[in-house]
């Protein structure tokens, strides 16, 4: 207890010079504690089994404290020897929780020393205790340091603790997968993290919704703009929920900075009007693809109308050489059927490959079908009037979204303003140039 005081509390207290000194003070009092938890000689299963949850326990305090002094190699041993240990117990509610937490976090050292691969294994196992441990049925886990506390949590609460171990979980797996170029499942699992945290009442409204507004970003990428267009609505509805109150009982009593809030709406905003110009875009391109099919589809019937006109010329020769040469009919005929022959295969051949230029048009315009993931327990709807969720087929459809994006625009650089931000300012106005 009094090594975390000193790490938690003192350690605010550092000079700029020594920055981790009470730190490490800490980190010592830990490693003093664990040799005396090693000389410990227990005397029954039950003691045995205490001391190794406690010996874990410790090791996984040094390697956290490792991670606060930026020393990684040094963090990786004893987090791992915290798992060493653990793996000689029998996974119960004593010790789930650190187990479940130890591979979060020794999954974001390997992050950040590179190892993208090994960070993933750590959390897919992670998955699979947590999955594991559900399907036990057992009583709810005890927290990870509570062998080290005074205060005792109810079973709720322990539950509730779990999850949000689960949800960083899923959290850090959305980083990894974007790292190793899976964006479909980076974006799946970010999807599942904002709902946890959502769920659990436990989050950043700033962060949330911001994070949020970015995920929209991929479905845009996509061409899903429904997904796209509800992660954003979400992101608006929980921003304003902000600007109108901080007291709001859906978050936290932290009180935010204004200028921060308006940055983040602005933010929001900025990502409105990234959805805007690639729905124009988008349409464009779709509007393209079509006409240049129709025009295709009218060139093949144009050209079949020719060869059609063509042939009949042709057989009208054949009969005036039939009145002229009859000796030679039999040879006359017989080249003629060569030739309808040569220009039946001619034309086939010119139909396959127009076909295939269609098929590849077509290809331009597929959308990838992508379930469309909903966020719940927020009220989105009016958020989602503002602009259409599809492709625009009219002047009258893109012009609806022209006038939102627009006002986007218009919200986004009353923050982003020339005077003080002149390349973001810059950047909005050439999207609203695009739009046009």
């Amino acid at each position: 207890r009094q090594s975390r005081r000193v790490i938690e509390e003192l350690s605010k207290e550092d000079p700029p010079t020594e920055p981790f000194k009470s730190k490490y003070a800490g980190r010592n009092m830990l490693k003093s504690a664990l040799q005396r938890a090693q000389a410990f000689s227990p005397s029954t299963d039950q003691e045995t089994s205490r001391i190794r949850c406690a010996q874990a326990t410790i090791f996984y305090y040094i390697g956290q404290v490792s991670v606060e002094v930026e020393e990684p190699k040094e963090a990786e041993k004893n987090l791992q020897s915290c798992l060493d240990i653990l793996a000689l117990e029998t996974t119960n509610k004593y010790n789930i929780s650190l187990l479940l937490h130890v591979h979060n976090v020794l999954a974001t050292v390997w992050s950040g020393r590179g190892d993208h691969d090994k960070s993933y294994q750590l959390l897919e196992k992670a998955k699979e205790i947590h999955a594991g441990y559900l399907h036990s049925k057992g009583p709810p886990p005890k927290a990870y340091d509570e062998i080290f506390m005074d205060e005792k949590f109810s079973s709720e609460e322990r539950d509730v603790m779990f999850e949000k171990l689960y949800t960083n979980t899923l959290f850090y797996l959305a980083q990894v997968y974007g790292v190793r170029g899976d964006n479909k499942q980076a974006a799946a699992h970010c999807h599942i993290t904002l709902q946890r945290q959502l769920e659990a009442e436990d989050f950043d409204p700033l962060d949330w919704s911001l994070n949020c507004a970015t995920l929209s970003q991929y479905y845009v990428t996509m061409n899903n703009y429904q997904s796209a267009r509800h992660t954003l609505a979400c992101a608006s509805s929980v921003i304003s929920n902000v600007q109108q109150s901080s007291e709001n009982s859906t978050y936290s009593d932290e009180s935010y900075d204004n200028e921060k809030i308006v940055k983040t709406r602005a933010d929001i905003e900025r990502c409105w009007v990234k959805f805007c110009v690639n729905l124009l875009k988008d349409s464009v391109t779709d509007l393209q693809a079509s006409d240049l099919s129709d025009k295709v589809s009218k060139i093949t019937e144009m050209k079949n109308t020719f060869e059609d006109e063509e042939d009949k010329e042709k057989e009208a020769e054949k009969e005036e050489e039939k009145e002229e040469e009859k000796k030679e009919e039999e040879v006359v005929d017989l080249e003629a059927g060569e030739k309808r022959e040569g220009d039946e295969k001619e034309y086939d051949g010119d139909e396959d490959d127009e076909l295939k230029k269609r098929k590849t048009f077509s290809d331009l315009v597929d959308i990838e079908d992508i379930e469309l993931l909903r966020i719940t327990n927020i009220e989105s709807g009016q958020y989602e009037e503002l602009v259409p969720g599809e492709l625009c087929k009219s002047y009258e459809d893109a012009r609806k979204v022209f006038k939102a994006g627009s006002k986007f625009v218009e919200n986004a650089v009353k923050y982003y303003d020339f005077d003080g931000f002149v390349t973001d300012y810059a950047e909005i106005k050439q999207d609203l140039s695009n739009m046009y």
